[in-house]
């Protein structure tokens, strides 16, 4: 299940939630987000949250996070997601549901050009399919609506 959300300069410029079904990720299916940037002079801050269940097996959660534009792939990279420091989970939340909201590039992404993207994420683990991750959100809000 996909939202995708669009505002007139309040925050969030684009929010969308990607559910996964039975909280099961298979490693061959993407969660993705596509979305139209007009603005290439702004600086927009990207984010995600991931919400997780207790049934997580792990402490931790690696990522493959493409962007790609209409033409080519304009950044990919691997993040690994702690997910328990010192015995404890890490998010925030009551009961077996924990979320944790991070932010994709420290310093904010600028888009090269004027065009539609697609944020991909990919689970790197070894567990097929990998159990207790319930959805991943995408947030986008622009540098001049965050001040």
């Amino acid at each position: 299940m996909s939202l995708l959300l669009f505002s007139c300069g309040n925050p969030p410029v684009v929010q969308t939630l990607i559910s996964n079904v039975d909280e099961v990720w298979w490693q061959d299916s993407a969660l993705s987000v596509d979305i139209s940037i007009v603005d290439t002079s702004a600086v927009y801050r990207v984010s995600f949250r991931l919400r997780h269940t207790s049934e997580y097996p792990y402490s931790n959660l690696f990522l493959f996070r493409d962007v790609l534009s209409e033409t080519q792939t304009e950044y990919q990279d691997t993040v690994e997601i702690r997910l328990v420091n010192s015995g404890s989970w890490v998010g925030k939340g009551i009961g077996p549901l924990k979320t944790i909201n991070l932010p994709y590039h420290q310093n904010g992404v600028k888009f090269p050009r004027p065009g539609n993207y697609r944020f991909v994420f990919y689970h790197g683990m070894r567990d097929e399919p990998l159990k207790g991750i319930k959805d991943l959100a995408l947030v986008i809000s622009s540098e001049s609506s965050i001040n």
